[in-house]
């Protein structure tokens, strides 16, 4: 979609802060750090910090120096989150900005002596473990943070010593984070030429990945070109890059006494071993019914095995386009068929301009969602093309939107969602919008919905274990040294031709999957893959429910979306009568996609 050389939408901050430089800015910074200072200075003389267990008294004396610690740090984390928010938008959208990279590297420095903090609460709440039930009583604060408190206690023994987890968060800023930081920078900046209908025009990454929803198949094997060439002239800085953030999660988590780096991920996650197998056992046995669907899709569109830059063709005869405004309509409507507040949620961030909307040059491709704690609002980032896509991945990060808004008036402490079930709500959004789509559409447009709802699943189900397979394996090699850009594209293409197998032409796949996903660079956070996968088949199971019970499933929603900081995983999805641990559940969700599958194949 082309938009009129006025429109421009971008994100209004101008109520968090009026500029990188301004002195509201300046006045919340200062008051961060001297909060750091003050409450490091607490921490120092009331001995906030490991100890001897058996010194331990409890009494109410205790339990309001605990929770004097804690209302500390979660003021400390509002304003954080609330600065680098803010210094990220800016960031995000701008990577030739040099005063938002200059904050982005002052405000780091702040969060290694805040996560400081973090380590020395831990190591106490660790030390005095045994006797939180008592002190739970003597303090509303403690008993309102009771989860947090108990899961803190039960992470404590994978600490290191404090020296030690210093030294590890300073170190991070020219590691771990640094690589990050690489990756997002070289991604952002990487453009290249296209022939566009006969026509070369030199786009950002972002635009020619969006080149793959086009309804030309020249345009889109033109981008798919374009994008592997375009990766080949920067696959070795992002493989260093990818060496560094791994090598960094692997020594830190054996330092730690981790077992690995799943079980890192699985306890952040707030799952166990049971439940992942069950996830990936139920995701493995669908590949046969998703291979179907990429066989027929490949007999639609004239081939005898689907090409990879077809996989997010367009079938079907709607060749509906939406313009920013009409996509904000279509989410608005159909959210408030659901409930009043999600749609006046959808309503107030289009209103408000909370929403970076088109590419450019400098800005990260992809989509994200991210809170505003001070404000009580979110911000979000796409890059809107027109494509019904786009406006399921707008109504995908108002999900995000709406799961904040639920967390309204909780503690930082207390909003702490694992990534399992932080993607509960977007699924929900994107299956509230697709669903009233295909209800609207006629004979000609049913198909081209239903291949919009395969692609989506397909990437969640098989695509996502690609991911996994890939990040496993790339974790067993880079344990025993590092790894070559060559060694990631031969990994890549082995775990594709694992999941994807017959369904798609073996000699397309995409070997630099790995330089494109942004969430294999993330330090201290792995596999952040399956909770995808995780995230929309739940939202399907509670979907299911929804067409059940219809409107008084609303409230127990709304709930579930508030407490996701206050239980695990699998205690939360026990108030919907679901037992995550059994592949059974997986299997009833997934039998939803094979009954579009089966339809999609009759058409």
């Amino acid at each position: 979609m082309k938009k009129s050389v006025t429109e421009d939408v971008r994100w209004d901050l101008s109520n968090i802060y009026r500029g990188l430089d301004s002195a509201e800015m300046k006045k919340d910074w200062q008051f961060l750090q001297k909060l750091i200072e003050s409450a490091g200075k607490y921490f120092d003389d009331n001995q906030i910090t490991k100890g001897d267990s058996k010194k331990i008294k409890p009494g109410k004396a205790l339990a309001d120096k605990l929770a004097h610690a804690v209302e500390l740090m979660n003021k400390a984390y509002t304003m954080y989150v609330t600065l680098d928010a803010f210094v990220f938008s800016f960031y995000s959208t701008d990577s030739y900005n040099k005063l938002a990279a200059q904050k982005t590297s002052e405000l780091e420095k702040i969060g290694v002596a805040l996560k400081n903090l973090d380590v020395m609460l831990q190591g106490f709440i660790g030390t005095i473990g045994a006797n939180l039930e008592k002190l739970y009583e003597l303090n509303e604060t403690l008993d309102q943070h009771r989860f947090y408190l108990q899961e803190s206690y039960q992470q404590s023994v994978y600490l290191m010593s404090e020296d030690k987890e210093r030294l590890a968060a300073e170190l991070a800023l020219s590691g771990g984070q640094a690589f990050s930081k690489l990756q997002g920078v070289v991604s952002s900046q990487l453009s290249a030429p296209v022939a566009v209908k006969g026509k070369a025009e030199t786009m950002p990454m972002a635009q020619i990945r969006n080149l793959a929803y086009s309804a030309d198949e020249k345009t889109r094997k033109a981008g798919y070109e374009a994008e592997i060439k375009a990766w080949e002239t920067v696959r070795e800085p992002i493989a260093a890059a990818l060496n560094g953030v791994k090598g960094h999660n692997i020594t830190l988590n054996k330092q730690r006494g981790r077992k690995s780096c799943i079980h890192h991920s699985l306890d952040v996650n707030r799952i166990d071993e049971k439940t992942l197998k069950a996830l990936l056992s139920a995701m493995g046995g669908s590949f046969e019914m998703f291979r179907k669907y990429f066989k027929k899709k490949a007999s639609r569109l004239g081939e005898k095995s689907l090409s990879w830059w077809n996989l997010f063709a367009p079938v079907g005869k709607s060749e509906r386009r939406f313009t920013y405004k009409e996509a904000c309509e279509f989410v608005v409507d159909n959210f408030n068929a659901f409930s009043k507040d999600l749609g006046g949620l959808a309503a107030c961030a289009f209103k408000n301009k909370w929403i970076d909307v088109y590419p450019r040059d400098g800005k990260r491709g992809g989509a994200f969602c991210m809170p505003v704690p001070k404000t009580e609002e979110s911000r979000i980032l796409c890059n809107f093309d027109g494509s019904f896509e786009q406006v399921l991945t707008i109504a995908h990060e108002l999900g995000h939107a709406y799961h904040n808004e639920c967390q309204k008036g909780l503690t930082m402490a207390q909003r702490s969602t694992p990534m399992t079930l932080a993607e509960t709500a977007s699924i929900f959004c994107e299956t509230i919008i697709l669903n009233a789509a295909l209800k609207q559409a006629g004979k000609n447009e049913k198909l081209a919905l239903l291949e919009t709802q395969l692609i989506g699943a397909s990437q969640l189900i098989v695509d996502i274990y690609s991911r996994y397979l890939f990040e496993k394996e790339v974790f067993d090699g880079r344990e025993k040294n590092e790894l070559s850009a060559g060694d990631f594209c031969e990994i890549m293409l082995k775990a594709q031709k694992a999941t994807y197998g017959s369904g798609v032409e073996t000699k397309t796949f995409h070997k630099y999957m790995w330089a494109v996903k942004l969430h294999y660079y993330m330090p201290e956070l792995a596999f952040y893959n399956y909770p995808y996968a995780f995230g929309f088949l739940f939202g399907l199971g509670l979907y299911k429910i929804f067409d059940r019970d219809g409107q008084k499933f609303v409230p127990k929603y709304n709930q579930l979306l508030r407490s996701t900081g206050l239980y695990t995983a699998s205690d939360l999805t026990k108030n919907f009568s679901i037992d995550i641990t059994k592949e059974k559940f997986w299997l009833d969700s997934l039998n939803v996609v094979k009954g579009h599958v089966d339809e999609y194949l009759k058409l």
